[in-house]
């Protein structure tokens, strides 16, 4: 394996958590403009599990003995914790004000 591979998984899962934040974001605050109503939350909700999704598939274990991997794992599954701590607001909080 090149080193180039654990160096991207390395970063990938902030990168995928901090464009998800911005979407959810814009997503919670078009849907405030554009008066949504029921389909608001919804939505929310599906960009929510749509984030999830790969940020669960980098956080699982690779086999490979460099030291690089094992740290991208991590920093991966920090980031999944990350985003299940502040995106699950999206499914219970108000909206709009």
């Amino acid at each position: 394996m090149t080193l180039q591979a654990p160096l991207v998984r390395l970063i990938a899962g902030f990168v995928i958590w901090s464009l998800g934040f911005v979407v959810i974001y814009a997503v919670q605050a078009l849907g405030c403009a554009y008066h949504w109503g029921d389909w608001h939350r919804p939505i929310l909700i599906g960009l929510y599990a749509i984030i999830l999704i790969p940020l669960a598939w980098l956080s699982l274990p690779v086999r490979s003995g460099e030291v690089l991997a094992a740290a991208a794992v991590w920093a991966n599954r920090a980031a999944l914790l990350a985003a299940v701590l502040v995106f699950v607001p999206v499914t219970f909080a108000s909206l709009c004000q």
